[in-house]
């Protein structure tokens, strides 16, 4: 099979869980044997390291870079009449158009595969001139994730989120509908979009990179595979809205019950440019570290006891949920670090909502001999293989029924 994935971005290197979810899948689908075309879009030029890697898994690359200048900026705001924000940034005009256009043409792909709606304008525009079949994959509800954008937001970012939200939820439901079929990355969002009256909608979970958390800790030096550094561990990005609450909650609620009832705990909080308000926070507490920018996930995940998610809003699988089921450790989480995960990976989870509740879930797993982690063929039966295999089989299916002239 031959797949065009747009994608709103450049997936490599994966430094945020929405890139990892692309990187992740098209790796699969061409270790499986897809040719793959790939056209997203970044601000600079990819360095020489990056595109040999993403030559290793993609048969033909095309990178977008961002205009910039007066002339793009009016063009843009002529599109916000009729598009969100994030979408005019991606609208493709011009000989820039026609190129693409041409390399698609060329490549002869079965299907295009729409990486989140964002890049939905391209995706929709190339089905529509080569008369190829488009699939979506949806990530999240976009128009409520970017309204809770809009109600967090403050200052001049307000009207940067009330630009996201402009015709937002139009799009993306003409979007959904017009495609083929949409791969949803959650349960529950595939539950709203149904009882929306959406009938072509999948669920498609979010893939682990077993080697990531498996393979490596055959390599380790004697020191490293010693006691983990810290007794809880979060890691995320720490500048959306949403991880930023969740980590001010644990570190201003949780973190003083730790410390209180166990005065020696060593907790890190890691990830990628974290706001200063995260930075601020984490200052001057004697047992809490803060690390930016990691350069290895892995690496921080083994380093800690337990593993935290204290986000409690969004849509959408969170991405850090199915990495820590991985890494084989205990896990507590708020009641949103579930949500959109199949039912078999649900038991792994302590779940806590309030503060007191959730730091008794930490001790009590710090106390625990033998913690409940899940089995390795069950996780590859959720996150693995198997689920690239069965999406490849339901688009040939789909494909077949459609019977759209190439």
């Amino acid at each position: 099979m031959k797949i065009t994935i747009v994608a709103m971005e450049i997936p490599y290197p994966p430094i945020h869980g929405g890139r990892v979810d692309v990187w992740r899948r098209l790796k699969m689908l061409a270790e499986l044997g897809t040719e793959i075309q790939l056209i997203c879009w970044s601000g600079t030029p990819v360095d020489g390291d990056s595109l040999q890697v993403i030559n290793q898994y993609v048969k033909d690359f095309h990178l977008i870079i961002y205009e910039r200048g007066m002339g793009s900026y009016l063009r843009r705001a002529i599109a916000l009449l009729s598009y969100p924000l994030e979408v005019t940034s991606r609208i493709v005009r011009g000989e820039k158009w026609k190129q693409i256009l041409a390399s698609v043409g060329s490549f002869q792909p079965d299907v295009i595969l729409c990486d989140q709606i964002h890049s939905g304008w391209v995706a929709s525009k190339l089905s529509d001139s080569l008369d190829i079949p488009m699939i979506v994959r949806s990530h999240d509800i976009e128009h409520l994730h970017y309204r809770y954008y809009f109600q967090c937001a403050k200052g001049t970012k307000k009207l940067v989120r009330l630009l996201s939200i402009n015709h937002l939820e139009k799009f993306e439901k003409s979007l959904l509908k017009k495609s083929l079929a949409f791969y949803d990355i959650s349960r529950d969002d595939l539950q709203f979009w149904q009882q929306q009256g959406f009938d072509n909608g999948y669920f498609l979970p979010p893939l682990i990179e077993f080697s990531d958390y498996h393979n490596q800790e055959d390599n380790l030096t004697d020191s490293e595979s010693e006691k983990p550094a810290y007794d809880v561990v979060f890691l995320g990005n720490l500048n959306s809205e949403n991880n930023v609450a969740g980590v001010t909650w644990f570190v201003e609620e949780v973190w003083p019950m730790l410390k209180q009832r166990s005065p020696s705990i060593k907790v890190l909080i890691s990830g990628s440019n974290p706001v200063q308000k995260i930075k601020d926070i984490c200052q001057n507490k004697p047992g809490l570290e803060l690390i930016i920018n990691p350069p290895s996930a892995a690496k921080i995940y083994r380093s800690g006891r337990v593993l935290i998610d204290p986000v409690a809003t969004g849509s959408g699988v969170s991405i850090k949920s199915i990495d820590m089921l991985a890494i084989g450790k205990p896990i507590v989480s708020r009641p949103k670090g579930l949500s959109g995960l199949p039912e078999a990976a649900k038991p792994y989870f302590r779940v806590a909502s309030d503060a007191s509740s959730y730091t008794n879930e930490i001790l009590n797993c710090l106390a625990e001999q033998q913690p409940n982690i899940p089995d390795r063929l069950l996780l590859e039966s959720m996150f693995g293989s198997p689920v690239i295999e069965n999406f490849l089989s339901q688009i040939d299916s789909l494909l077949t029924s459609n019977q759209t002239p190439k």
